[in-house]
């Protein structure tokens, strides 16, 4: 009992906090912007002020170092070395001849100007023209030539010892390229390792200020997926030059990789801003965010992103291929084929674009063509790794280990320093080495050794869940409203990873991902719920969250992938089969009187780009609100049709009008009504006609000096007495329960416990009163007063997803009342939520052997037997109850 008690205390004490105050932390985080521009290193500042430099020494130095002011801008050289820096591509002094041959050749090469920028670096020997020819030709898509460009590099590299840290970084990068072409281990000495020592001696023996050599081995760590690194190398690139915007672009993209969408934006905005201050645009902001709207599965929003770039640079292969990438993902086949038509009479070779679809449509679980395009991305450049990684990441999200492991092996051998392709072909091939349970519906995968037990005891579960949501939604399901009414064509993949690290490198790649479960369509994979450092969201109600995925798997193959963001996650949490917590109808309490529920494009945004903190959790429960609304008004089978609509590419406002018969916004404005009325059903609003608490207050305080309002505050005899004049007021009753029983220490007494139980009818989902009742009568040493704890934990159980305690308390007091049947039933969903802890499992093995279930007392006892192998006394039980299924068999 000891367990729920702390539950319910720690609830308890922070009941008044939860119940009425702002989140004004909350709302200064959002304020709060990344930090992306570090100070700038102090060493630069004293290079620039040396005192043997001359005045033009130290003009060139600060514009080298991001640190010129307007008066260092005086000629066209300097202000195209500015633009150039700050990526203000289209500067009219990029384009003049007064400037330098190579800044303008380079800016040529970053707007897609390929003929320009070759004629502009043809001149020159430097590594940094070779780099420029080399690098110009590779975005046409002329290897050939683009590889012999490279060789003067190759052979100054290795027989001149230089003594110029940016030309060195130049050198790798050229040699990069080649690595691109060759292979990352056939690049006559460029390999990674070479690669890095390079950039090492011209950081620490030639110039320990050159941010140029940081930026270069930020990129070559990125070209790895080593993350963490990259962005450590580009933000001491930002030290060195915080106006270096290939530096800011590599930290948005990282942060894109990441989906921290918050540093995205933000790197955007830097981007724009930066380019804008010296007279010019940058693409990079742009791209960074149609590559963050992809990622959040928003082809509309990147399409948008990109709209005035594609005008301002026409010819830039990159945002040609991310606006290709975006056609894809919005399923647009026409504009998909002009966009692949216009990049192709550009680069008619380059596998750029093509590489963009694939993994754009990857992101959208198009599985089937974007292997195609990687396909057809790798054939016209079979040695650049990264198609063939992404490819391999497909593969694996779709289930198709045999695939996966083809690629990523075949990567792998190109590219034995790629960390994202090194940890998904490690973990695709130890799942080879796992086990599978195969039921009618699903395989279960686990790895050999403990997680045996819960993924023995899923299979049943799946079942029950897959009945459920494959049910005919013109049918109900056990008293609840029918399913989707489809089974997927194969059978559902469950995979049980062992920790965290292993669930987030299936999911992503990389070892990092905060989430618990997640469906790729055909797989779902989950962690193990489990406590322990490796655990870091410990225990779970597995059923509820396998069941919210598995929604997703049904829904997505339903409609062939094409489904709206909200509607995809308003389903998942419909069919939960669970009560909406307090939290959530106050979320939605709020937002409704603020006037602040999105609209059907809105919730979209709220999924993909919050603007505040609570953008996402309000979509998540808004949509479920609506799709409630849908299924009670028009029947549940409504959404399903909607989904066939989408499935045949039907866009949502034509859809809603086939099967609602009403538009999307007499959608909205009659869910509005009926919200309002669901609202007051459950409390969250007054009465019809009562005024609300903030209307009382303000009549309250009318006449009052603000200094008298600000000092005003309601008690529990203010409440009272408007309780009279307002009966049942769930906000007065509130207060009164607040100022009251919320302040008492001690026990409750008889007032207080009829307080609770009148402000539970009042508002009927609200917790506070369950949670103080609760643990007002565990805390009893009589039992008839224990058990009237029971409806309290029923309620608060119901909402849990975390923790066993509610349901193990319940266990104890229906056993102590010999309900039986009831005691077996939260036994198991006590043990489904910690399947790992032998004082759960042995109150579940107690329970079934009064029930005269041998079997499943055995079930328990021999997951005890692997929880606590040390225990003996395990083994003998064990004997004993099978001892007891043998005496019933001959029986």
């Amino acid at each position: 009992m000891k367990s729920v008690l702390v539950t319910l205390i720690a609830f308890a004490s922070t009941a008044i906090a939860q119940v009425s105050l702002p989140d004004l932390a909350q709302q200064a985080q959002a304020d709060r912007k990344p930090r992306l521009i570090p100070p700038l290193l102090p060493a630069v500042t004293q290079r620039i002020a040396a005192p043997f430099n001359t005045e033009e020494e130290r003009t060139a130095l600060r514009i080298e170092h991001g640190q010129w002011t307007e008066d260092d801008l005086d000629t066209p050289a300097r202000r195209a070395r500015a633009a150039l820096i700050a990526r203000a591509l289209d500067h009219p002094d990029l384009f003049n001849e007064e400037a330098d041959a190579l800044d303008r050749a380079e800016a040529a090469l970053l707007r897609g100007d390929l003929d320009d920028a070759i004629e502009l670096a043809n001149d020159s020997t430097s590594l940094r023209a070779i780099r420029i020819r080399a690098q110009a030709y590779f975005d046409l898509g002329e290897f050939d030539k683009a590889d012999d460009a490279i060789d003067p590099a190759v052979e100054r590299l290795a027989r001149v010892n230089l003594d110029d840290a940016d030309e060195m970084a130049e050198g790798v990068r050229a040699l990069q390229l080649r690595a691109n072409i060759r292979g990352p281990e056939r690049v006559g000495g460029g390999d990674y390792e070479t690669l890095l020592s390079l950039l090492r001696r011209a950081r620490e023996q030639i110039d320990r200020l050159s941010w140029q050599v940081r930026l270069a081995e930020a990129e070559l760590l990125y070209d790895k997926h080593n993350g963490r690194e990259a962005t450590a190398a580009a933000t001491e690139a930002l030290r060195l030059n915080p106006r270096a915007a290939a530096a800011l672009a590599l930290v948005g993209r990282i942060a894109v990789d990441g989906f921290n969408m918050d540093a995205a934006e933000y790197a955007a905005t830097l981007l724009d801003e930066l380019a804008e201050s010296v007279g010019g645009a940058n693409p990079a902001g742009p791209m960074v965010r149609a590559r963050a709207r992809l990622r959040q599965s928003d082809a509309e929003g990147a399409e948008l992103a990109l709209r005035d770039t594609l005008d301002f640079f026409p010819r830039h292969r990159g945002v040609l291929a991310l606006d290709a990438a975006a056609a894809a993902a919005s399923f647009d086949d026409d504009e998909l084929a002009e966009d692949l038509e216009r990049f192709d009479e550009l680069s008619p070779d380059s596998p750029l674009a093509l590489f963009e679809v694939g993994a754009a449509l990857s992101e959208a679980r198009q599985y089937e063509p974007a292997q195609d395009y990687l396909n057809l991305a790798i054939s016209r450049l079979p040695n650049w790794p990264a198609p063939l990684i992404e490819l391999g990441l497909v593969s694996v999200q779709s289930g198709d280990d045999l695939a996966a492991i083809e690629a990523l092996s075949s990567a792998a051998e190109l590219d034995r320093w790629d960390i994202r392709a090194q940890n998904s072909l490690k973990l695709v091939q130890r799942l080879q080495e796992y086990e599978t349970i195969e039921s009618e519906h699903f395989v279960v995968r686990y790895k050999p050794g403990i997680d045996a037990l819960l993924a023995v005891e899923m299979v049943p579960v799946l079942e029950e869940i897959h009945a459920r949501i494959a049910s005919s939604p013109a049918r109900e399901y056990l008293g609840l409203p029918g399913g989707v009414g489809h089974e997927p064509e194969q059978k559902t993949l469950i995979e049980l990873l062992p920790d965290h690290s292993e669930f987030a490198v299936r999911i992503t790649g990389m070892p990092a991902i905060h989430t618990i479960a997640a469906s790729t369509g055909p797989v779902i994979a989950m962690e193990t719920p489990r406590e322990g450092r490796d655990h870091p969201n410990g225990t779970y109600d597995w059923p509820r969250v396998v069941q919210h995925e598995y929604v997703h798997t049904v829904t997505l193959s339903r409609t062939k992938n094409r489904i709206p963001h909200w509607f995809t996650e308003a389903s998942a949490v419909f069919y939960e089969d669970a009560p909406r917590d307090e939290n959530r109808w106050r979320l939605l309490t709020r937002v409704f009187q603020s006037d602040e529920l999105f609209d059907l494009d809105g919730i979209n945004v709220g999924f993909v780009r919050p603007k505040k903190p609570t953008d996402r959790a309000q979509a998540y429960a808004q949509g479920h609100w609506m799709y409630q609304y849908m299924a009670e008004r028009w029947g549940p089978e409504a959404p399903v049709d909607l989904m066939d609509k989408y499935a045949v590419g039907i866009r949502e406002e034509q859809a809603f009008n086939d099967v609602l018969g009403i538009g999307r916004d007499e959608f909205l404005k009659d869910f509005t009504a009926w919200a309002e009325s669901d609202l007051r059903s459950v409390g969250m609003l007054p009465p019809e006609g009562y005024p609300s608490i903030t209307e009382l207050l303000e009549e309250e305080t009318e006449g009052l000096s603000d200094e008298q309002k600000a000092q005003f505050r309601p008690d529990e005899i203010w409440a009272a007495e408007k309780l009279s004049e307002y009966p049942d007021h769930p906000d007065l009753m509130e207060l009164l329960v607040i100022r009251t029983v919320g302040q008492r220490e001690g026990g409750l007494t008889e007032p207080d416990v009829r307080l609770l139980e009148e402000y539970a009818e009042v508002r009927p989902v609200s917790d506070l009163p369950h949670r103080r009742l609760a643990l007002h009568y565990l805390a009893s040493e009589d039992l008839e007063t224990r058990v009237n704890a029971i409806e309290h934990l029923e309620f608060l159980d119901a909402r849990e997803q975390s923790t066993a305690a509610f349901a193990s308390a319940l266990v104890r007091l229906y056993a102590d009342t010999a309900r039986w049947d009831e005691a077996a039933v939260a036994a198991e969903r006590a043990v489904r939520i910690d399947p790992f802890d032998a004082e759960t499992r042995e109150l579940a093995a107690r329970v079934a052997l009064v029930k005269n279930d041998p079997a499943t007392a055995e079930r328990h006892i021999r997951a005890l037997t692997k929880i606590e192998p040390d225990r003996r006394i395990h083994e003998q039980r064990l004997e004993a109850v099978s001892g007891m299924k043998v005496g019933m068999g001959s029986e």
